[in-house]
């Protein structure tokens, strides 16, 4: 099985080095093939140039950076295209670096992907963790997802995850031009779109560790984009 793992960055210097050294220790020996791919927004500290002496050390580290900070979601549509286009993979795993999101999670995903279309990493399903956040961050989370579930229209119960696995045939089936986030709504439209194509998906519980170094990307333009597309689906079959 050939795995690429499609991580955005901006900022990320304190962080990302440790999450790309647990990749290729605890991931790479399970696939036969391991490609890490980093979407840099121009980081001031110096990410990219970070990620690219690692290169030197662990082999399959491809570094795209962009000339300024451009978004999450426009980072993984430039990273998933880049890994149909470019990449052999059979699987690809989008995922924070921000050590939110666990690698020692990734065996259990490559496992129970074998009779779906895609996963998400869910922090509402029994089984789930979620370390770091108050009440009231637990709270709106789960409002916000409510809400964009119905209007989207989608099952899944954590909509706004950001760790996940997708077969490359699923991947291959969004129009990502379609797609008007550049942002965190990004998730949401994806999920959307892999329901109108009627691919089966699974929610897999999850340890989410809120970040402890770095601050967080989450912005009052990313609310806004969030409402925005909440509002669009309002209608639509």
């Amino acid at each position: 099985m050939k795995l690429a793992i499609v991580i955005p960055t901006y900022n990320e210097a304190e962080t990302i080095p440790s999450l790309i050294k647990e990749l290729f220790e605890k991931i790479k020996q399970l696939v036969e093939k391991l490609d890490v791919l980093i979407i840099d927004d121009s980081s001031p500290d110096g990410t990219a140039d970070i990620v690219r002496e690692l290169g030197d050390k662990y082999e399959k580290i491809t570094v795209i950076q962009r000339p300024k900070k451009m978004g999450l979601g426009a980072a993984y549509k430039e990273g998933f295209r880049y890994v149909l286009e470019k990449l052999d993979s059979e699987l690809i795993v989008q995922m924070d670096a921000d050590h939110s999101h666990q690698p020692s999670e990734i065996p259990n995903m490559l496992e129970k992907i074998k009779n779906f279309d895609f996963l998400v990493a869910s922090r509402h399903v029994e089984g789930s963790d979620v370390i770091g956040w108050g009440m009231w961050r637990k709270m709106t989370h789960s409002i916000a997802g409510a809400i964009a579930s119905v209007c989207a229209k989608i099952e899944i119960k954590d909509s706004t995850s950001g760790f996940r696995m997708f077969r490359k045939k699923t991947l291959e089936k969004i129009d990502f031009d379609k797609i008007r986030s550049d942002g965190f709504a990004f998730q949401i439209e994806v999920l959307h779109q892999l329901k109108q194509l009627d691919m089966k998906g699974l929610e897999v519980p999850t340890v989410f560790i809120n970040r402890t170094e770095g601050s967080s990307k989450m912005g009052s333009n990313e609310m806004m984009q969030f409402i925005t597309m909440c509002i669009s689906y309002i209608g639509r079959k």
